[in-house]
């Protein structure tokens, strides 16, 4: 089996983290605020399985959640400051990536070598890709500087063959095309972009046979530079104009294409990854047993649930996030 294939759990809950009052966001050099007060609905795909592995949205009232289902009616979500509704139209997509600008420019991203857009109203698919010599293109994480400058990372594979490289595609505007990146037996994971140089920071993972690795690499246009190994995963994360990475519970400063230690995180166990914030004195940090977060002084856990939470989004004066479970759980 493909190292790096997706398996989704039998059901998927999302929560979300409302601030107990709508007052603007403290500014960066002020601790982040913990005085929340919490919600969790349950997104019920009926008798299918489902994994909701992103989200994105660009309000609190216009917020999308996709994911790995068995039948992909059910793998696209949305809320509009209600309710969580799916449409329940077929559509040949198993999705991992989402992101856009707008309510009427959001970009899907999937296992199925398609790129899908949705214009306010519909989504249609906007292309087909194929690299030669593989058979399966994998988009895992987007990021724009602006609607004329996106990427996706991914993988492309050749099928039972022990055959995949990473993967670099580029939004110009018009139209997606492939970034021309050394060959590296890596699949890309997630990706920010500095503000200043336009670099790509990248978070990664091998497959070895002892287990996973850990990749962190910038890419300028010219070089692919290694900035990290380990056992593991890694996730890369931008707090404003600063990008952090975070592995093994180490969350490391990204400048001038090296990566410097900057705290130690083992709040809640290792692995833990820092899923979303507004700067570095406000941002949060998933695991498998809860939600921690970081408000400039220290790390505490503010929510703790069985849920592996893993992804989420910052809004003003609201906070998203997924989880996934094994078993239906309503909480209120």
């Amino acid at each position: 089996m493909n190292p790096f294939t997706k398996i989704a759990t039998l059901l998927s809950l999302f929560a979300i983290l409302n601030s107990c009052n709508s007052s603007s966001t403290e500014p960066e050099s002020q601790p982040g605020r913990r005085d929340y007060v919490w919600t969790v609905d349950t997104i019920n795909p009926g008798n299918e399985s489902l994994l909701l592995v992103s989200i994105w949205g660009s309000s609190a009232n216009d917020v999308w959640a996709i994911g790995a289902s068995s039948y992909s009616a059910t793998s696209i979500w949305h809320y509009n400051g209600r309710q969580w509704r799916c449409d329940s139209i077929p559509r040949y997509v198993q999705p991992f990536a989402i992101y856009g600008f707008s309510s009427n420019e959001v970009w899907l991203g999937n296992a199925n070598s398609t790129i899908w857009k949705y214009n306010g109203s519909q989504w249609s698919r906007f292309g087909d890709y194929k690299v030669d010599g593989y058979d399966k293109l994998c988009i895992n994480y987007f990021a724009g500087a602006s609607q004329s400058n996106i990427y996706g990372v991914g993988f492309v594979e050749l099928y039972n063959a022990n055959k995949w490289k990473g993967l670099i595609m580029h939004y110009n505007g018009n139209s997606w095309g492939f970034v021309n990146v050394p060959e590296t037996k890596v699949s890309f994971e997630t990706v920010v972009i500095e503000t200043k140089s336009g670099i790509l920071v990248m978070s990664g993972t091998v497959y070895d046979p002892t287990g996973f690795v850990a990749k962190v690499y910038c890419w300028d246009g010219k070089e692919l530079k290694e900035l990290l190994s380990g056992s593991g995963w890694s996730f890369v994360t931008k707090l404003g104009d600063e990008i952090f990475v975070t592995h093994s519970s180490k969350i490391y400063k990204y400048s001038n294409k090296q990566l410097t230690l900057w705290k130690e995180a083992s709040v809640m166990g290792s692995n833990n990854n820092i899923i979303c914030g507004r700067s570095r004195n406000d941002f949060f940090i998933g695991s498998n047993n809860g939600i921690a977060h970081y408000n400039g002084t220290d790390f505490t856990t503010i929510y703790q649930t069985d849920l592996t939470v893993q992804r989420g989004i910052t809004f003003e004066s609201d906070v998203f996030f997924i989880g996934t479970a094994t078993l239906m759980v309503k909480i209120i």
